[in-house]
């Protein structure tokens, strides 16, 4: 299920933001950017490992120039995709600045993901909050998570999907930023040319010792590539939780959680409908939508990236030989 072209335009006026930019030269990093010194690839190298997907013929796309409050520098969002359209695989990490084995691990595994392009369509979202990652910050206003702090989250949809009382109505009234608001708009004008099958979002979380997957999208906890997903980090050692709940209190079955109602950006991927200016439209609706939560406190980040590295592997895989459903 698509928006109109014509809805999709009228969406980023609204907003005021300058379309996302095709772009095939050099990126435009401040020359003298520093990056949090705990072992994570600069971002210049992360980029360097991206854009070599330019090689292979995808396109790059600047999404929007990143610069919170108190950031006396600007660093690009970027995205990538493969020539060919058609139902896609998407591919997104670094939503939260602090969780860095995902960015990691896809740099490592560029040419896996490479392969997978050449069998079906990919869109790779790979860094979406390179500020926090520089700076170590989960959110664009706060360093960590607290309950007492409404963090903004480069992923929060809660403007685009129904609340669940009064469905004819979006959750809030506006994006919580202005990165917010130029990813889920690039998501909803990409989904018309590469409508979302499978969408996967890595994280991590140094408050948990046992990691998670939720599956958000239509088959839920039944979803294979979930059960895949939870096989693959175990047998590369990441602990996992397999029964019990979550620290949200969300109920957790052979290591997965089905859909939950969070206002993310994963929770837009597989929203079968959106709220925009008022009215109901067609959602991405994806079959598939896996999140990846695994712990990071105590392992050390080579650890993690190998394992983030085999998951993308396996996966990149199966999915490469699943026909659309």
């Amino acid at each position: 299920m698509l928006l109109a072209p014509l809805l999709l335009a009228s969406l980023l006026l609204a907003w005021s933001l300058p379309a996302p930019r095709a772009f095939a030269g050099e990126l435009d990093l401040p020359d003298d950017l520093a990056t949090h010194p705990d072992g994570r690839m600069p971002i210049q190298d992360l980029y360097a490992s991206y854009r070599s997907l330019l090689e292979q013929g995808w396109q790059l796309d600047v999404i929007v120039q990143s610069q919170p409050p108190g950031r006396e520098q600007a660093l690009p969002i970027i995205a990538l995709r493969t020539p060919q359209a058609g139902e896609a695989v998407w591919i997104l990490s670094g939503i939260h600045g602090e969780e860095t084995a995902g960015p990691n691990a896809i740099a490592a595994s560029i040419e896996v993901i490479a392969e997978l392009g050449r069998q079906r369509p990919v869109v790779l979202l790979p860094l979406n909050n390179p500020q926090g990652y520089a700076h170590n910050w989960r959110y664009l206003n706060t360093a960590t998570w607290s309950p007492d702090i409404d963090g903004q989250s480069v992923g929060d949809s809660a403007h685009l999907l129904p609340h669940p009382d009064q469905p004819d109505e979006a959750r809030a009234p506006a994006a919580s930023s202005s990165e917010a608001a130029a990813i889920t708009a690039y998501i909803l004008e990409q989904a018309e040319r590469y409508p979302p099958a499978w969408s996967i979002d890595l994280h991590e979380d140094d408050l948990i010792s046992e990691g998670y997957v939720y599956s958000q999208g239509k088959k839920g906890a039944a979803d294979p590539l979930a059960a895949l997903a939870v096989e693959t980090l175990r047998q590369n050692g990441i602990a996992l939780r397999m029964a019990g709940e979550t620290r949200f209190g969300e109920p957790i079955e052979d290591g997965i959680i089905g859909p939950v109602t969070d206002s993310s950006i994963d929770e837009l991927m597989s929203a079968p409908t959106i709220i925009v200016d008022g009215e109901a439209r067609p959602g991405p609706g994806a079959h598939t939508v896996l999140v990846f939560e695994t712990p990071a406190k105590d392992i050390e980040l080579q650890r993690r990236v190998a394992a983030h590295a085999a998951l993308l592997q396996a996966l990149a895989k199966e999915l490469a030989a699943t026909p659309v459903q």
